[in-house]
């Protein structure tokens, strides 16, 4: 009895040595990292993708609501243009008049079935119809702003304006946005877009699990993918197919894209995108939606897919999203990028029956193949990977440095 209390002790002494030996690992590559961290940051950043006023305009007005650039672009020259003329200049001097239009909004306001939906259209339409009357715009914003704050279900200040979901909220928005418009793009907009960029690439370095957003490299700990399963960069040849969208002999069609075995197929797309921008200084002309990516191995295709009928289903019926990984791409592989046909093969839309790199449901994680470990994978603690968040911060820091446009993050 004492000798298998012996062995017992001295089992359980070496798989402590074990874990305090992985500890110290794990937190000396971190640290070790973190010091040369600040060599790798990526100056190439392409064009500026700035938009036209028009297009940011509805971008900004209408964010969720595509099909309405039709109604500003559309061809009007069938309709007689004098009651045109007229209906216009009727409802122009109908608007310009400030006692109308307040109370059409306050009475509108009132409406039971004037949904947030429907206050958000009706802003943005009026500020279209006012953007070159910014003045008057104001001084309506002035009233409105003024009788909300008047209002018993607004007594405390905090409160107003976390939510848009008034008329006067949206015109608010809305008129920050046109008078920053300029300043944006002349002023904010580069070094604003580079830092975004800088972020997208340091947080790319790392997995991140495209269900939760949980990623390895964070700034909050709160989303710090702590249960990191082992991974490993993978270079792509990608070949992009010619598209009439895009026919500039000066673009390069053949790009070297660096992505991670454990990344699903729609973050390789999102990856492989932003290698063509950034190689060619302009987009892709087609949307992430629109596209597909293919594997050529000889003679041979094969569509590659987020989930198909090799996806790996868990005991517990959730059905793991297909990686690099799971198709067993090496370095070197050709990917083709194609026009996908429509409604021939649709983006997945993730829900509780899909996991990526952790179960819902529990701390297990998956790697690469889809096998499910619990219990049997390597001792982890969230505080090894604290240094991770350092590195996020610091790769900032020195970008900022770098470049001289922040003066603090």
């Amino acid at each position: 009895m004492q000798q298998k209390s012996k062995e017992l002790s001295r089992k359980q002494s070496q798989q402590l040595e074990l874990l305090e030996s992985e500890l110290r690992k794990e937190i000396r590559d971190g640290f070790a990292e973190l010091q040369m961290d600040k060599l790798d940051v990526v100056d190439s950043f392409g064009t500026v993708p700035f938009l036209d006023y028009k297009h940011f305009a509805l971008r900004t007005f209408f964010p969720e609501s595509g099909g309405f650039t039709h109604i500003f672009t559309e061809d009007m020259h069938n309709r007689d243009a004098n009651d045109k003329n007229e209906s216009l200049t009727a409802l122009d001097a109908l608007i310009c008049n400030k006692s109308f239009l307040v109370t059409v909004i306050h009475t509108l306001e009132k409406q039971k079935n004037f949904s947030v939906k429907d206050r958000c259209l009706f802003a943005s339409f009026l500020t279209i119809a006012l953007q070159t009357k910014l003045v008057y715009l104001t001084s309506i914003l002035e009233v409105l702003t003024r009788d909300l704050m008047e209002q018993s279900s607004n007594m405390q200040p905090k409160l107003m304006l976390r939510r848009t979901e008034s008329v006067v909220e949206k015109l608010l928005t809305n008129w920050m946005s046109v008078c920053l418009s300029g300043f944006l793009r002349e002023t904010v907009g580069e070094p604003f877009y580079l830092l975004v960029t800088t972020l997208n690439q340091k947080i790319n370095k790392g997995p991140v699990d495209v269900i939760t957003c949980k990623a390895l490299y964070t700034l909050n700990e709160d989303w710090l993918l702590w249960q990191v399963p082992e991974f490993s960069t993978v270079a792509l040849n990608v070949v992009f197919e010619k598209i009439p969208e895009n026919e500039s002999a000066d673009v390069c069609r053949n790009i070297s894209v660096n992505v991670l075995d454990c990344d699903t197929i729609g973050q390789a797309k999102e990856k492989i995108f932003q290698a063509f921008l950034s190689k060619n200084g302009s987009p892709y002309g087609l949307q992430l939606n629109e596209i597909g990516l293919e594997l050529q191995v000889g003679t041979r295709q094969k569509e590659l897919l987020d989930i198909d009928s090799s996806s790996v289903i868990l005991e517990d019926g959730i059905t793991k999203l297909n990686t690099i990984g799971h198709y067993e791409i090496s370095n070197g592989s050709t990917i083709k990028v194609f026009k996908k046909i429509a409604n021939f093969t649709s983006d997945v839309e993730y829900s509780d029956d899909h996991c990526h790199l952790i179960l819902p449901d529990s701390e297990a994680f998956q790697d690469v193949q889809g096998k499910r470990h619990r219990g049997k994978h390597k001792f982890k603690v969230k505080e090894m990977y604290l240094t991770k968040l350092l590195s996020t911060k610091v790769h900032l820091l020195f970008w900022e440095s770098f470049y001289g446009y922040l003066g603090g993050v």
